[in-house]
């Protein structure tokens, strides 16, 4: 089971301040009913929900059989416009920022489009919805001893007049 020790340490870190300071009570009520409707073990149903918030956690070593293509038509296939707060001043190198993100996120680098470094700051595009624990991941991710602290930029809505 091949986890990037980063990740599972930012996941322990995690847990361990919901734990300290989030009253689970209702949320464990919702797995044990969860875990009895679907007759499953509630490591079952612990494993199965960290695979949907954390798809990319784990890396799978043994390659599975390529699975025939299903023709999907995405959904959404819009990008956000997001700002980093790292940029040539702080001597990060393009790829190596690219990586991050990827890691973090588990976006699909062709999904990643107009990485923009400008002196103390990053424009790039990531895909529109994603999700709050990976925004959460991203925001709190360092390139080196930098904080990528991402905020997502608002789009200019004044309309040009005649």
């Amino acid at each position: 089971m091949p986890v990037h020790p980063r990740k599972l340490e930012k996941l322990n870190k995690r847990l361990q301040n919901v734990l300290k300071q989030a009253n689970i009570e209702s949320h464990r009520a919702v797995i044990q009913r969860i875990s009895a409707n679907l007759n499953i073990d509630l490591i079952d149903c612990a494993a199965a929900l960290l695979y949907i918030s954390q798809p990319h956690l784990i890396q799978n070593a043994i390659p599975q059989e390529p699975q025939k293509p299903i023709a999907v038509t995405p959904v959404n296939n819009r990008n956000v416009r997001y700002r980093l707060d790292v940029g040539c001043q702080h001597n990060i190198d393009p790829e190596q920022l690219l990586a991050v993100i990827i890691e973090e996120s588990g976006v699909d680098r062709n999904r990643i489009t107009r990485l923009e470094i400008r002196d103390n700051y990053t424009l790039v595009d990531l895909p529109d919805g994603m999700p709050a624990d990976i925004f959460q991941l991203l925001s709190e991710a360092y390139i080196g001893e930098y904080k990528l602290n991402i905020k997502r930029v608002k789009p200019n809505r004044r309309k040009l007049k005649n």
